[in-house]
């Protein structure tokens, strides 16, 4: 069947329609409400919205919505929101069908392949967004880009520094206004019974207590409603001046205009502009998260097209290769060694980013910072693209070849010796003391499926084992997360060794959901997996780790922690993505909406 075009360009026509009827502020007042600084981090947003992906579907809506000129509105302004979402998830259900059977197609395993791979990378990129805590999109934004600060200035009249601190000053001024607002409801509760009560005593009507009574808290009640999710641009001014300021405006903010903006798979402008530009005095935040996001995509995009591109792309890797140094240092602390960019020979030859050394146990990690690329629609060509980054010198499969070379070269002789870039000796491996050797394979993105089961495509020899890959912000909250749990060393340790027996077994995009388990029961035992079996690990089990995140900053989840064993899906047969429901639940991924947004 394949996607049907014309059927998409009339949903989409559906909703610009009903969108060119909305009033603006309402609207997004609605999308503020749900996923602003107003929302309870333990609600499931899925419930609240009743969309498939809820943080990018609102993105879209929104960036739709601000490329749609308002009509002269003469009736309610108010949103439709659930006809507009009904048209929300017909979209992105349509384009499920990308990976369908199409009159002509010679489905063979080739055909297969081709779309058990490129299925799942797709709707990871266009469904899911990006998988960080906010503090740690922070982090990168500085550790990135820090190094190139004069440069950005020079070229946006922005600096680095000035980017956070506006995004840091945006934020707390929309949490005192919630505070704020919070604050003056109590004090309109008691205000209603000071009015009532004059009511009675007076006998007067309600319109005249309303002239004769004066409540300043009501009406500042009012006035203050009226700009809860907003920034007066002269408070900016004020803060950073008027030159900053009017850079910052113009690069993050949008007004409502006719746009070229009309799929949900293409660039959206809204996703690097994410501030309504209500007025020249006031700006609308509806999601003052995504704002981070903008600074790091619009800061990527400018690098990447600037001179000092593979400058950037040097210190890119580096500062990911530092950051996994960090993070296992954090966890392993002192009952580990390091060795840090060592060498199979005093030649230079043959270098590895990290090696630990843990009670006997070897951990070979390599660090990959390649960039994670658009998917092409068509599913072949695709897959063709997927394959090579896959394999490419920033890609799983070339860190993996590192990683066995070392495994190899240690296993080959009964004592091994690593040298540093001069030649000296770093330290000797006794084979017969080494208990076992774990391959890590570190990407500075989020690779979806293909990091979590790189059996999809990863070459090796059937004896040897695989690796385990995780992405580095995810691996920091993995490990932070067992520290928080009092789990020592050794559990992580155990859990790379049964991850690695069940590697083949899993369909997920989230590591974080297979540890969520394995934190839960302590071991993969329990689930019998048999030849032929594959296991879907519900989305809910990396809520361990977002009741943590929000467990340290004061916030206590009244849901239960984790889900339970009966949440795993066991089946039976080979793995065929093309199933239409399965493949939407698999875009979920968004549900991880305490951690991501």
């Amino acid at each position: 069947m394949g996607l049907n075009i014309e059927e998409l360009q009339m949903k989409i026509d559906s909703l610009k329609d009903i969108l060119s009827k909305v009033d603006t502020e309402s609207l997004l007042g609605n999308i503020a409400t749900e996923f602003g600084v107003t929302m309870n981090p333990t609600e499931s947003i899925f419930e609240k919205t009743s969309l498939i992906s809820p943080f990018k579907q609102y993105l879209y809506l929104s960036g739709l919505l601000l490329s749609t000129p308002e009509e002269s509105l003469k009736s309610n302004k108010e949103a439709p929101m659930n006809q507009l979402k009904i048209l929300l998830n017909d979209i992105v259900d349509l384009y499920a069908d990308i990976f369908s059977e199409e009159d002509g197609d010679v489905v063979n395993e080739q055909w297969l392949e081709a779309r058990k791979v490129s299925m799942p990378v797709f709707i990871n990129y266009f469904n899911t967004s990006s998988l960080t805590y906010e503090e740690q999109v922070v982090s990168r934004v500085v550790e990135w880009f820090q190094p190139f600060s004069e440069d950005i200035k020079t070229e946006i009249g922005i600096d680095v520094d000035e980017l956070i601190r506006i995004f840091n000053f945006i934020k707390g001024n929309l949490q005192i206004r919630i505070d704020d607002f919070q604050e003056l409801t109590n004090k309109v509760i008691e205000d209603q019974a000071l009015f009532f009560d004059y009511m009675k005593k007076k006998k007067v009507s309600f319109e005249q207590a309303r002239e004769e009574l004066d409540l300043p808290n009501t009406r500042k009640f009012g006035e203050q409603l009226q700009l809860i999710h907003h920034i007066r641009v002269q408070d900016m001014n004020k803060e950073f001046g008027e030159d900053v300021t009017q850079s910052f405006i113009n690069l993050f903010s949008m007004d409502r205009q006719n746009r070229d903006f009309n799929f949900y798979t293409e660039p959206n402008p809204f996703e690097t502009s994410p501030i309504w530009r209500k007025s020249k005095d006031l700006l609308f935040i509806p999601i003052y998260k995504q704002i981070i996001h903008a600074i790091l995509i619009q800061l990527t995009i400018l690098m990447e097209k600037s001179n000092k591109k593979n400058l950037f792309y040097k210190n890119r890797d580096n500062k990911t290769e530092e950051k996994t140094e960090e993070v296992f240092k954090d966890f392993f602390g002192e009952s580990a060694k390091y060795y840090t960019s060592v060498f199979e020979n005093d030649k230079s030859q043959n270098e590895h980013d990290l090696v630990i050394e843990c009670d006997n146990n070897i951990l070979i990690i390599e660090v990959k910072a390649s960039k994670v690329k658009e998917p092409f629609r068509n599913p072949d060509k695709a897959f063709k693209r997927i394959k090579r980054d896959f394999k490419s010198d920033g890609g799983i499969q070339k860190g993996y070849n590192q990683g066995m070379n070392l495994r190899n070269h240690i296993m080959s002789r009964e004592l091994s010796v690593l040298y540093d870039s001069k030649g000296n000796e770093v330290v000797q491996f006794k084979k017969s003391k080494i208990k076992e050797i774990f391959i890590i394979v570190i990407t500075a993105e989020n690779m979806g499926i293909l990091g979590c089961n790189t059996s999809y495509l990863l070459e090796k020899k059937k004896e040897d084992p695989y690796p385990w890959s995780m992405n580095i912000y995810d691996l920091e909250t993995a490990l932070e997360g067992i520290m928080y749990k009092n789990k020592k060393s050794n559990f992580f340790i155990e859990y790379l060794r049964e991850r690695e027996q069940l590697h083949e077994y899993i369909v997920s995009t989230d590591e974080l959901e297979v540890l969520g388990y394995y934190l839960e029961n302590g071991s993969f035992r329990k689930l019998n997996i048999e030849e032929g079996t594959y296991i879907i690990f519900d989305p809910n089990m990396s809520s361990v780790f977002d009741d943590i995140y929000f467990e340290k900053r004061g916030f206590v989840s009244s849901r239960r922690t984790y889900p339970r064993t009966d949440k795993i899906k066991q089946r039976t047969g080979k793995v065929n993505k093309n199933n239409k429901r399965r493949k939407l639940k698999q875009s979920k991924k968004s549900k991880k909406k305490n951690r991501r947004k």
